[in-house]
């Protein structure tokens, strides 16, 4: 009898994790189930909203002809009787397995007025533009000075020059960057005409107004909320071990803590005591280490834990810009960065490396997608690894 895996969510983990299985096992029959049939390269939404052109990928084009996509909603997971129970054209249905592998990303966004878009996931992606062509844009306001809100910020602008953009961060705006890192993303927001808002706290949000702890105040057409993003609920309802944003927590072998035989790669995982952040940049070396994983289960080999290091941030600033923020393996910021054209053309490189991956890990017959490796855990010194330096820490 052949082992089933099921593999929740068909991103960026879940489809490298479901064809690098296929490829290395005979005996298995692998579901990946999606509540959507064209993949979401998420690492463009920015680009997106702006109103570039959407390359439309077809979820089966991604994947091994072995493998079996079933469109359809998670409803809840089942991992005392290793079963999920999918909403599909033909009704609910419930699917057995073996192993089951939970890749279904982030999605969702802490709202703070009936007011906030998002551009998270695809179904809020569409209601913001939608909701765009209803009426016109001059004042679009972002909350959170995070990567996402950075690259909507500057895409938005250089798109649509006329519109007035601020961006409110609570935070120092940059404060993850090294100083030249920092300098640029100044430089350029002034460049554009866009509005930095920081180190200040929201005391409410009413219709089309922000209004600050200070009391000044804020208008705005448009709030797009980048202040963070959650899990699907499903996974806290479904009785797993989850923290605030609904991840799972996870052991060095991306195991749920209570379920063997349940993996988690992707932002849907939380390993503690961990440098990793959500983003593509852990998830398909995640999706990757958890077929291997399997794999080794399935042969009884001897396991070895995930491992891995960043290198560095790749920034896009509209389309003939960008910043490259070289990194130390913990994702702390180095001084050197790479800033311009050649910043954008890498942050391009990047971007499309990714779906690349993809199609060559399903096209060849060898294992095709390695990550750099090293320690992510956090360690005494604020978790520099072995370097003998000191930093401020940065919440």
């Amino acid at each position: 009898m052949k082992t089933k895996i099921v593999i929740l969510g068909a991103g960026y983990a879940g489809i490298l994790c479901a064809n690098r299985l296929e490829k290395q096992n005979q005996n298995v029959e692998i579901f990946i189930v999606s509540d959507s049939i064209l993949f979401q390269e998420r690492i463009r939404f920015h680009e997106y909203a702006a109103h570039t052109k959407e390359k439309k990928i077809p979820i089966p084009n991604l994947l091994r002809k072995n493998i079996h996509f079933v469109p359809g909603k998670i409803i809840k997971i089942l991992p005392h009787a290793n079963q999920v129970m999918v909403e599909t054209k033909t009704g609910v249905n419930h699917f057995e397995y073996d192993f089951l592998v939970v890749s279904i990303g982030s999605s969702g966004i802490r709202n703070h007025s009936e007011d906030e878009n998002s551009i998270q996931s695809r179904d809020a992606l569409d209601q913001f533009l939608a909701n765009q062509k209803s009426k016109p844009l001059h004042h679009v306001c972002i909350l959170g000075g995070g990567l996402t809100g950075i690259e909507l910020a500057s895409e938005w602008k250089e798109k649509f020059p006329n519109t007035n953009v601020t961006l409110v961060d609570q935070n120092i705006f940059g404060n993850r960057f090294s100083k030249p890192g920092k300098n640029h993303l100044e430089k350029k927001f002034k460049s554009l005409g866009i509005r930095i808002i920081e180190t200040i706290e929201i005391k409410k949000i009413v219709s089309g107004k922000l209004i600050f702890k200070n009391n000044t105040e804020l208008l705005f057409d448009s709030l797009l909320n980048c202040t963070g993003f959650l899990i699907n609920p499903l996974l806290r309802e479904s009785g797993f071990l989850t923290n605030d944003r609904n991840q799972i927590y996870v052991d060095p072998f991306l195991r749920s803590k209570e379920y063997q035989n349940i993996f988690v790669a992707g932002d849907a995982a939380k390993l503690e005591h961990s440098t990793l952040r959500m983003g593509c940049v852990t998830a398909l070396p995640m999706g990757a280490y958890v077929a291997d994983t399997i794999t080794n289960t399935l042969k009884k080999k001897t396991l070895s834990p995930f491992s891995f290091q960043f290198f560095g941030r790749c920034v896009s600033l509209g389309r003939n810009d960008g910043l490259i923020q070289w990194t130390y393996g913990d994702d702390s910021p180095k001084e050197r960065v790479i800033t311009g054209k050649l910043a954008a053309l890498i942050k391009e490189t990047v971007n499309r490396f990714t779906i690349f991956s993809l199609k060559m890990e399903k096209r060849v017959p060898f294992r095709f997608y390695f990550w750099p490796k090293g320690n992510l855990f956090e360690s005494k010194d604020f978790g520099l690894g072995n370097r003998k330096e000191t930093r401020r820490v940065v919440n």
